[in-house]
């Protein structure tokens, strides 16, 4: 039983990760105050930038906990373009998972794209669209601009720095929207799913709650937290649902799924060096 489940968690993870990393548009609230303005700008204009990424998610299944935490490391240059990544799906009991990525411009209009799966390099040509998943900054925007809402409602220290926070919601309709365009969902076809099922599958879901908070110096977004517990919870019971785990007795539900990204070093990003085995 454990082994499906462990399938199905790395499928949502993928999911989700797809499309927390993926730029919505929608009618947000962001523009309203000073400061959030002025951070969005400095986000969009810095040259390079460090950022943390993890997404905390428990599963229950018939009475078994599996719990998974995905983090992902960034830094990123824009001048030329140069990135790395290095991404880990933690799993407990059920082992992990480790990635590298480096991208680098091509020099032209593309972009070549370096991975490592934990024993063997390979590389590709890439696209914008193929790094864009990866682009946090990009994320952050799109997360903005799709809370309803959005207000100041304190000021507290983030990692030794002093901050505005901010307060909102990204509506399920706008998720469901957001996910039917993004095709973020496309993996779980793997689970049998048709077009009907999965579409079935993303409605009457919950809300997301965002928290922001902007650096008060030398304003910078410095971190951005999601409660996505209620939307995954309510698509996994959906997804039960569409899989006919009712009539046969199956539970399953989510009850942790918290998506967080810190970011740091704008336009002093960490240095890096693409390995030499990886462009051989």
């Amino acid at each position: 039983m454990m082994k499906r489940v462990n399938r199905i968690a790395a499928l949502l993870a993928a999911a989700v990760l797809a499309l927390g990393l993926s730029a919505c548009a929608g009618e947000g609230g962001g523009g309203e105050s000073d400061p959030l303005k002025a951070a969005m700008a400095n986000l969009d204009a810095a040259k390079s930038m460090d950022a943390c990424m993890v997404m905390e998610m428990d599963m229950e299944a018939n009475g078994e906990k599996l719990e998974s935490v995905t983090t992902m490391d960034t830094s990123v240059f824009t001048d030329p373009m140069r990135m790395k990544v290095d991404l880990t799906m933690d799993m407990g009991a059920y082992g992990s998972v480790t990635n590298s990525i480096y991208a680098e411009s091509d020099g032209g209009s593309g972009y070549t794209m370096y991975l490592f799966d934990g024993s063997s390099w390979a590389s590709q040509a890439a696209t914008e669209d193929d790094l864009a998943m990866y682009d946090v900054s990009g994320s952050i925007d799109g997360y903005i601009d799709s809370v309803t809402a959005f207000s100041q409602t304190g000021e507290e220290q983030v990692d030794g720095v002093d901050t505005y926070k901010y307060t909102g919601a990204i509506s399920g309709e706008a998720m469901e929207n957001v996910v039917k365009e993004s095709g973020a969902l496309d993996s779980l076809g793997d689970l049998g799913l048709d077009e009907s099922q999965m579409n079935e599958m993303l409605s009457g879901l919950g809300d997301i709650s965002v928290s922001l908070w902007i650096s008060k110096d030398d304003p910078y977004p410095v971190r951005c937290e999601m409660d996505m517990t209620a939307i995954m919870d309510g698509l996994m019971q959906n997804m039960v649902t569409a899989m006919g785990g009712a009539e046969s007795g199956v539970t399953m539900s989510i009850p942790k799924m918290l998506f967080t990204i810190t970011c740091s070093n704008f336009n002093s990003a960490t240095d890096f060096e693409i390995p030499a085995e990886a462009k051989a």
